[in-house]
C-alpha cells in the first residue's frame, strides 16, 4: 500500500483550484483513487478548517494551525517505517528535497493529476 501525503494549499494553488467546491471535488477524486489504487492518502492544509475534515478511511484531511503543513508532512514521513512507500505531492522544491533525503518519493501536482485520470 502506498502512502500519499499531499501538501494541500500548495497543490490546490498549483492546480488552479479557486473555490471550495473545486477543492472538494478534487478531494473526492483523491478518495476514489485511494480506494481504487490501494492508497492511504493524507492531505495537509495550513490554517483554519475550510472543508469538512476527514479523520479516517482512505482519505484523511488534516489542518495545522500555528505551524506549516510542511512541518507536519516532514514529521509524518520521518516517522514512517517504510519511507520507500511514501509519496509526497508538492511543488515546493525545498520540501521535496528534504523528504527525498528521508527516502520518500516526490510527485508534482501534475503527476498526481495524471494518476487521478
Amino acid at each position: 500500500m502506498l502512502t500519499v501525503i499531499v501538501d494541500g494549499n500548495n497543490v490546490v494553488q498549483a492546480l488552479g483550484l479557486r473555490n471550495l467546491p473545486q477543492v472538494e471535488e478534487f478531494l473526492v477524486r483523491l478518495e476514489l483513487a485511494a480506494v481504487n489504487k490501494d492508497w492511504e492518502v493524507t492531505v495537509v492544509f495550513d490554517g483554519p478548517e475550510r472543508l469538512l475534515p476527514r479523520e479516517s478511511g482512505p482519505l484523511v484531511v488534516r489542518y495545522i494551525q500555528g505551524k506549516t503543513a510542511d512541518s507536519l508532512i516532514e514529521r509524518m514521513v520521518y516517522q514512517t517505517k517504510d519511507r520507500m512507500q511514501v509519496i509526497v505531492v508538492t511543488q515546493d522544491r525545498a520540501e521535496g528535497t528534504l523528504v527525498r533525503g528521508f527516502g520518500a518519493r516526490v510527485w508534482s501536482a501534475n503527476q498526481l493529476q495524471q494518476e487521478l485520470g
